[in-house]
């Protein structure tokens, strides 16, 4: 089932882009609320869970090794494929955009499969509610892809293809983080915290940041709502 949820969690990134097509003007308190909200069950998790498993699973080193792993990897993708801030006004500009940012989401959602895989290790109640974070998390990230293709005037089946495919990452992610936790204790343990390590670098380079952008207050509240959120799934 878990394999299912991935599926659906990394297929998501569609819906953002069916907003983008749909919905001309997003509010953003709505903006800020889900973003804070996908952050604060990641963060959540990270620590409250995550965290505390690993060093139970093997040891404090190896969990400090896999969260630094984690952050780093993430870090890493962020200089190879740095974000664009600055955009030209022709469609051109705009396509080549899109498809930056797909490749760049693309490999950032590998971690976040394997999250969703290391996390079922613990519960598939635990692993459900990883997969709907990150799903949550993915419909923003199809919106990130979608905005620029449309301004660049793509058509919209190649809107909705290209921004739905940056998702599979997701799933497979999944298959190699379910692989992983087979092998030993000591990569259960590496696994949960890299995984913690990517989230929680996810959460503070992305999430958090673009929640307050739109709305600073509905973004403080729904991260307070997702660690919540986190705290009643444990």
């Amino acid at each position: 089932m878990i394999l299912i949820y991935s599926f659906v969690a990394g297929i998501v990134t569609g819906v953002g882009a069916l907003i983008a097509i749909l919905v001309k003007n997003l509010s953003n308190r709505v903006v800020s609320l889900s973003l804070g909200f996908a952050s604060g069950i990641m963060i959540g998790i990270s620590t409250l869970s995550l965290i505390p498993r690993s060093i139970e699973t093997n040891s404090l080193f190896s969990c400090i090794i896999g969260f630094i792993s984690g952050g780093a990897f993430l870090w890493l993708i962020d200089v190879v494929t740095p974000h664009i801030h600055k955009t030209d006004t022709n469609d051109d500009a705009y396509l080549k955009m899109g498809y930056f940012i797909a490749i760049g989401i693309a490999f950032h959602n590998l971690p976040e499969g394997i999250a969703i895989g290391t996390s079922n290790s613990i519960s598939a109640h635990l692993g459900l509610f990883t997969a709907i974070a990150i799903g949550l998390h993915n419909v923003a990230e199809g919106l990130s892809v979608a905005i620029p293709l449309t301004l660049g005037h793509a058509s919209k089946s190649r809107i909705i293809f290209i921004t739905t495919m940056t998702g599979l990452s997701t799933f497979l992610g999944t298959i190699i983080g379910l692989a992983l936790v087979k092998i030993s204790p000591l990569f259960i343990s590496y696994s949960l915290a890299f995984a913690a390590g990517a989230m929680i670098y996810i959460s503070s380079d992305e999430l958090i940041p673009h929640s307050h952008k739109a709305h600073s207050d509905f973004a403080n509240v729904g991260l307070m709502l997702g660690i919540v959120m986190a705290l009643l799934i444990l």
